[in-house]
């Protein structure tokens, strides 16, 4: 989760436009947020970290549970409130936390021994 919340943050504040473009169609007003409040450099190896890491939700094959990760791991980044995200889209948001955990249980495990 933490690799994840750092790619949102890095891609929010350096605006990087280039890759996967799927990504940032989740985002609506949110980028502009956390940008306006992370207005920082990130090294390159950081910014290497972030193409790597936003790459990872592809491997999600379900779209609800990619998108319900994406908005939670958004929302960690500061770019709002995961509880009113639960609430428009009708989601229980303990079950969503709960599933979410064991999504990247299974996604470190796939990259584990992908590696």
């Amino acid at each position: 989760m933490t690799r994840l919340i750092e790619a949102f943050e890095v891609i929010a504040a350096t605006g990087k436009r280039d890759g996967p473009k799927a990504i940032m169609a989740a985002w609506p007003d949110y980028r502009r947020k956390v940008a306006r409040r992370h207005r920082r450099t990130f090294s390159p190896a950081a910014i290497s970290r972030a193409d790597e890491a936003i790459t990872w939700f592809s491997m999600v094959e379900d779209a609800d549970s990619r998108r319900a990760l994406q908005f939670e791991v958004l929302c960690k980044a500061g770019g709002g409130s995961f509880s009113k995200v639960c609430e428009n889209y009708g989601w229980t948001r303990t079950t969503v936390t709960s599933r979410n955990r064991a999504l990247l249980r299974r996604l470190s495990e796939r990259l584990r021994h992908s590696a």
